[in-house]
């Protein structure tokens, strides 16, 4: 499999995060999950900024942009 998606990334830290939270983990198993968990939410949210950075940018884009400039068919 390629590079894991954002969603893929998500889906496996709410699944890091139930096994946690199941309080039915040793110790060593409990830090690796718990390492395990903060990549994927840094990961998460460094993604969630560039989309939002990109989305920002194509506003600004669409902002700037004057139809006139065209040239299409005089109406």
């Amino acid at each position: 499999m390629g590079n894991p998606t954002y969603e893929d990334k998500l889906a496996r830290l709410t699944a890091v995060v139930e096994e946690l939270e199941s309080g039915d983990v040793p110790l060593e198993r409990g830090v690796e999950l718990y390492k395990e968990g903060l990549t994927l939410a840094r990961d998460c949210s460094r993604r969630l900024q560039e989309a939002q950075n990109e989305v920002t940018r194509m506003g600004r884009d669409l902002a700037a942009f004057d139809p006139d400039e065209l040239g299409g068919e005089d109406e």
